[in-house]
């Protein structure tokens, strides 16, 4: 029985074999720059092939940097796509799609598809290695489509079936076919490349200009585009978030419904609500966050106990009072799962009438909340930890900044005592913190363009926040584990020994060694080898390969531990307002509080079945939805980059080397806060090669040497923002 492919129409239609030469070149995958070395990712087989045990290839494709900057992009770019050439939804026909047998396994996952139109499926799940799609069967795909498959016994995939599409609006430019009135809509960034059938394209309409498209998908699986908005021969700044939105099919505004529920709740808190909650009322907390902050989840209080130890109080929003199961606006913070942050304002969860106002821990007004209190002794150990359904009223807005300057002042004294000690703690079990730079874009916000790029400040008051917020994740983990209910918790895998393996050659090649005998390391020995990289030529490097080595953190009902941050017990409680685990994670502590408050029965052994395979539907679904959210803001910043070159095409700037490979140097610029490729191509004046195992490039004839953290000076030769490229060359 052949494999069946669901098409965007929900048809099915059977996957064959495919024969001869067509199908070896299919196999070949695409090879990716590790960073600063070179790897390429293996599959094995293709079609019907076996879901394995996952091994390295997935670690090895994520320390990629999946750049695509050179002389071969441009050519292809330069080729006029032929409208007949565009995708047209070839069907091999519906065909009866096969009973579910009980004893398949019902697996989702991501499309992994190349410019060469061969593509990968990545199984959510990490201990299965990812599959080959042929070329001739993912014409109907896009890149990020987020599909389910089932397998059956012998571990071969009998049908997939899209769940949801990575695209419904795309921005693209418009060739016309010069015999017809329709054309191809080409669409087309770093890693994919499509060409989409326009059936119809107005006459105003010119060769090459930009345009909004709504994606059409046919009955008989066919794909074509409705132009829906016509920009003209250039794609103005303010149109960057929107174009970005709609690659990664996120939602700026809210349906009427949510919002109408949302502003039907009063900013007064009635008399009944106080009812059965603790009053904290009493207690100065105060809220820290950024300067241009708006929805204030959390807010902290520190006070010292008789035996000269700390108290912690950690009060979050009170989002599930609100709310509720089922819901419009539960439907829809499901749905978006995520707040989504751009240089140019957010794409919020919850409506504002919530998040900015009921919700937010505003200063000087009573709120609703979850709280928590953590007991320290005088040398940080955890004592009793308490949960309370609560009122708070946040008697100060401060900014990082703000407390940053204070903090040597008395009435800071204890939040800053237990902060210190909370983060010794942490770095003696071995917690891994990257402080990585990020870019902070500084823009016009009427036009969308960027006029500077700088690096985010970060502070001792960032840091005492964060970890105030990790010992409250943990806490209220711990208390929910000693009641042994299900739950959703954060868990961070510890990274494969061949990741692991493949990273130690690029220290050592670096002139850096792992203290340890090989296999996977305790979080302990990583801690130690980033701190010992401070200050050293290649520690953004190193610091980025080992984070890339490693396997992403995700949302799981099932119990593991987080390794990165070398934790026991982890879940995320603190931003119920822009994170919907956290608000679920809420909705599960206060049925807990509730059933022991009330001295209420325990849950049936199905009740917990049900809720736990429930939990785990919301788990996966969160994952998905967070890493696309994590992939459009960094598309979104990379935008702004870009743009920001295309102003300085011709000048000059100083930089470093950031990573090497095969194809050129990656520089990073002191200011602005950018990053660009100086390819080997533009090295007149020797034939360079890449030399693995030294990480340098060398000249053939004249031996000149570039490696990491050299300093260069470079100007800027080109910018391309279809796919987000700057190239430099060095002056």
């Amino acid at each position: 029985m052949g494999n069946v492919f669901y098409d965007r129409s929900g048809k099915a239609h059977v996957i064959g074999e495919k024969k001869g030469t067509e199908r070896n070149a299919e196999k070949k995958a695409e090879s990716k720059p590790s960073g600063g070395g070179k790897s390429s990712k293996q599959h094995k087989g293709e079609g019907r092939r076996q879901a394995e045990p996952r091994g390295s290839s997935r670690d090895q494709r994520r320390s990629g940097r999946g750049r695509s900057q050179g002389r071969d992009s441009r050519q292809d770019r330069n080729q006029r796509p032929h409208p007949d050439s565009s995708r047209r939804g070839r069907s091999r026909g519906p065909q009866k799609a096969p009973e579910i047998q009980p004893d398949w396994t019902r697996l989702k996952g991501i499309i992994d598809k190349n410019k060469r139109g061969s593509a990968f499926l990545i199984f959510d799940r990490r201990d299965l290695e990812d599959v080959f799609i042929p070329r001739f069967y993912v014409e109907q795909l896009f890149h990020g489509d987020r599909v389910e498959v089932y397998i059956n016994r012998s571990g071969e995939i009998e049908t997939l079936k899209v769940v949801e599409h990575r695209f419904k609006e795309i921005f693209g430019k418009v060739y016309r076919n010069p015999k017809t009135r329709d054309g191809v809509l080409v669409y087309e960034r770093k890693k994919a490349k499509e060409e989409i059938l326009l059936p119809s394209v107005p006459h105003e309409v010119k060769e090459g200009d930009w345009v909004k498209a709504e994606l059409v998908f046919g009955e008989d699986g066919s794909i074509s585009a409705e132009i829906r908005e016509v920009i003209g021969p250039t794609l103005p700044a303010s149109f960057d978030i929107q174009m970005v939105a709609g690659e990664y099919n996120l939602t700026e505004h809210h349906s009427f419904d949510a919002v109408k529920q949302a502003e039907s709740y009063t900013l007064e808190i009635p008399g009944k609500d106080e009812l059965g909650r603790t009053d904290l009322r009493h207690l100065p907390f105060m809220t820290i966050d950024g300067e241009r902050a708006r929805d204030f989840d959390d807010a902290v209080y520190v006070e010292r106990t008789p035996n000269r130890g700390f108290k912690l109080w950690v009060a979050i929003a009170d989002v599930s009072h609100y709310v509720k199961t089922g819901t419009a606006l539960d439907r829809e913070a499901y749905t978006r799962g995520t707040s989504v942050y751009f240089p140019e304002r957010a794409f919020h969860m919850l409506p504002r009438a919530l998040s900015e106002e009921l919700c937010s821990l505003k200063p000087n007004v009573p709120r609703l909340s979850m709280a928590v209190s953590i007991e320290f002794s005088r040398e940080g150990e955890k004592g009793k930890i308490e949960l309370f359904d609560a009122i708070i009223q946040s008697c100060r807005r401060a900014t990082y900044t703000e407390i940053e300057a204070e903090k040597e002042e008395s009435r800071h004294a204890d939040l800053f005592e237990l902060y210190r000690m909370l983060r010794e703690r942490r770095s003696l079990r071995g917690s891994i913190d990257f402080d990585f730079p990020e870019a902070e874009i500084i823009l016009d916000e009427k036009t969308g363009e960027p006029s500077d790029i700088v690096v985010r400040g970060r502070n001792d008051a960032h840091r005492l926040i964060e970890e105030f917020m990790i010992a409250a994740n943990e806490a209220v983990t711990e208390w929910m584990i000693e009641r042994k209910l299900p739950f959703i918790y954060r868990v961070h895998e510890e990274p494969s020994a061949e990741a692991m393996m493949k990273f130690r050659k690029l220290a050592k090649n670096m002139g850096v060694q792992l203290a340890d005998r090989g296999g996977i390391p305790r979080p302990k020995v990583l801690a130690e080898f980033i701190r010992t990289l401070k200050e050293h030529p290649a520690e953004v490097v190193l610091a980025t390969a080992l984070l890339r080595s490693m396997r992403q953190a995700i949302y799981s009902a099932t119990y593991g531990e987080h390794y990165g941050l070398a934790s026991m017990a982890y879940t995320h409680f603190t931003s119920p307002i822009r994170r919907y685990p956290d608000l679920v994670v809420h909705r599960q502590l206060r049925a807990a509080l509730h059933r022991e408050q009330k001295s209420e029965k325990k849950l049936s052994q199905d009740e917990i079945d049900s809720l736990q395979n429930e939990l785990e539907e919301i788990a996966e679904h969160c994952s998905y939805r967070e890493r696309i959210a994590s992939e459009a803001e960094r598309e979104s910043i990379r935008f702004k980059q870009v743009r920001l070159m295309a102003k300085h095409l011709g000048e000059e700037f100083e930089g470093k080397v950031n990573g090497l490979s095969e194809r050129g140097m990656y520089i990073q610029l002191d200011h602005p806060y950018c990053e660009g490729m100086v390819t080997v191509d533009s090295l007149k004046d020797d034939f360079y090669q890449f030399h693995e195992e030294r990480m340098m490039l060398v000249g053939r004839k004249k031996k000149r040497i570039f490696q990491i953290g050299q300093r260069v000076k470079i100007q800027v030769v080109r910018v391309d923002l279809d796919s987000r490229q700057i190239e430099f060359e060095l002056r």
